[in-house]
């Protein structure tokens, strides 16, 4: 009896397998978005978390090495960053060492370039849209535990802040989660090449800035590498993110204090 049991039970969890399988293959073949609609998902969602994003503070720490002629050089400066809605940022300047003259020439005006266009909203968004770029859906990848959509990009009209590269794409939240990649146009004469290489990650509902790493080779000899590391957010307060679709995302307020996050 218990042999005539297993023989029947083997071909039906057989079965059983196989739909399984078919429905997940058919699953995942009928919900690949193209890039187009990967991006414009994408879009929706970001500007709902910004709508969503009220305040944050955090401490970064901008690093600079030069390898180059007169020898190697750093620079470290830390600055403490707070953002308060809409789209206005306050940046002071806590600490700086290694070279003085790397620490204002350079790293100052890093932060002074953020802060001016924080709130050009024009500027923003002509960064990356459909319009202003060619996407390419190349495959899918998981990074910090996240799965991706990895889309490669190329600008449609070259100009000062176009950049060619991949970009990752959170699956389940359709957030950015990196972007790598290279100017079009030399910032300047004197800058052979450049790359940079900037990561996100998720506070609550928001995504927020995490790492940038950014190298530029000079034409007279030497290497820049600026690293930003964006700190833990210890402040960070965000509204019900609003929505017209409840497939995706939390309906939940988020604040995040010294004692971590809690969803409210």
């Amino acid at each position: 009896m218990w042999h005539l049991a297993k023989a029947l039970m083997f071909p039906g969890l057989l079965f059983s397998m196989m739909m399984a399988c078919a429905v997940w293959v058919q699953a995942q073949s009928g919900s690949r978005p193209t890039a187009e609609e990967i991006v414009g998902r994408m879009l929706v969602k970001n500007g709902e978390r910004l709508a969503a994003l009220e305040h944050y503070k955090t401490d970064r720490t901008y690093h600079l090495e030069y390898d180059g002629t007169g020898g190697k050089h750093h620079a470290e400066m830390v600055v403490r960053a707070e953002y308060v809605a809409p789209r206005r940022k306050y940046f002071t300047v806590l600490s700086e060492s290694g070279s003085k003259v790397l620490c204002k020439e350079v790293l100052h005006r890093l932060v002074e370039r953020e802060e001016q266009t924080a709130a050009k909203t024009d500027w923003q968004r002509s960064l990356f849209s459909t319009d202003t770029y060619k996407v390419e859906l190349v495959g899918q990848e998981q990074l910090a535990g996240v799965n991706t959509w990895v889309l490669k990009v190329e600008p449609k009209v070259s100009s000062k802040v176009a950049y060619r590269g991949k970009v990752w794409v959170s699956m389940d939240d359709f957030a950015m989660v990196r972007v790598k990649g290279e100017p079009v146009k030399s910032p300047s004469w004197m800058i052979d090449s450049a790359a940079f290489d900037t990561w996100y990650k998720r506070r609550g509902d928001v995504w927020v800035p995490a790492k940038n790493v950014s190298t530029t080779h000079v034409r007279i000899g030497g290497e820049a590498k600026v690293t930003i590391d964006y700190g833990s957010y210890d402040v960070l307060a965000a509204r019900q993110i609003v929505t017209g679709d409840d497939t995706y995302g939390k309906r939940c307020q988020s604040r995040v204090g010294e004692n971590g996050l809690r969803l409210v």
